[in-house]
């Protein structure tokens, strides 16, 4: 069974209740693990057209009516790094360095700063773009699915998704393919928004992860653990994580969750200096799971 059959795509519960809309979108809560859902998500198509399109990493509509995608990735580089930095300290508390996979890499933020931690990485990823990019930045990225990179059985020590499993409608299959290709005794480290929290909960259809368009599964910790059990990865360690950033960037993020406080925000900051300033917030919206793959 699929999501579209109703069955949660995490725990695989078949207790789920209708949650809320957002947009013309329709989501289901699963009653047990708290796991959010489309109900029924567009075609893969339609999806994949989305994250090849050269604007999705710099979204000059973001916030505006074309809330998916990223307002401008590359202008947080620091603070991305300083936080992919933690993720992978965390990582290595399991494994250390070694060969490293990253799912949906972006323009290879990641895998630059895995190189300086004595990583040797290889990312994938649909946007052209970011594949690009990343070659600019001195990162390897190819172009594709973690299904089309052609891996070997037990490649990888590390296989990171950050910020991916929330895009895609069946990541069952995609964490099949990260437990298939990742060494026994090896780790997989997952970020992704927590759909299980209470602050996310209480917010309902106006938390900003629910909003997007780009996002079909939002998982809780207990569902998307009971999703890595299946394929033999299990959980050793979880924390929310929070966002550095510019506050203008932290504006366009929460805007769609009140679109007239986010609309007064920024013309009173507007480009004034006070916009660069970064400050780091944690609203306990946001996880990063990491599961130790047991020995086949």
């Amino acid at each position: 069974m699929t999501a579209r059959d109703g069955e949660c795509p995490g725990c695989r519960s078949a207790r789920s209740r209708p949650a809320f809309r957002s947009g013309d979108r329709a989501y289901r809560r699963c009653r047990d693990c708290r796991t959010l859902w489309i109900a029924d998500p567009p075609e893969a198509g339609e999806i994949d057209e989305v994250y090849a399109d050269e604007r999705y990493f710099a979204n000059p509509e973001f916030s505006s009516g074309g809330y998916h995608g990223y307002k401008d990735y590359l202008a947080d580089r620091e603070e991305i790094e300083e936080k992919f930095d933690r993720v992978l300290e965390r990582a290595e508390r399991i494994t250390a360095p070694g060969r490293l996979l990253d799912v949906g890499a972006g323009p290879g933020v990641l895998l630059v700063t895995a190189g300086s931690r004595g990583w040797q990485g290889v990312g994938v990823d649909l946007n052209p773009w970011a594949v690009e990019t990343a070659a600019e930045l001195g990162a390897d990225v190819r172009a594709g699915t973690i299904s089309d990179g052609g891996f070997d059985d037990d490649e990888f020590d590390l296989v990171a998704m950050m910020d991916v499993v929330e895009h895609v409608d069946e990541p069952e299959a995609m964490v099949a393919e990260a437990a298939r290709v990742v060494r026994p005794g090896g780790a997989v480290a997952v970020l992704t928004p927590d759909a299980g929290s209470i602050i996310t909960r209480l917010m309902g259809s106006r938390w900003p992860e629910a909003q997007r368009t780009d996002h079909l599964v939002l998982f809780s910790v207990r569902g998307l653990g009971e999703l890595l059990r299946r394929h033999g990865l299990e959980p050793v360690d979880w924390h929310w994580i929070g966002k550095r950033s510019s506050i203008a960037t932290l504006i366009a993020d929460v805007s769609p969750a009140a679109p007239r406080a986010g609309h007064f925000l920024q013309s009173l900051v507007g480009r004034r200096p006070v916009a660069r300033r970064r400050v780091e917030i944690n609203p306990l919206s946001k996880f990063c799971l990491y599961a130790r793959s047991a020995a086949r």
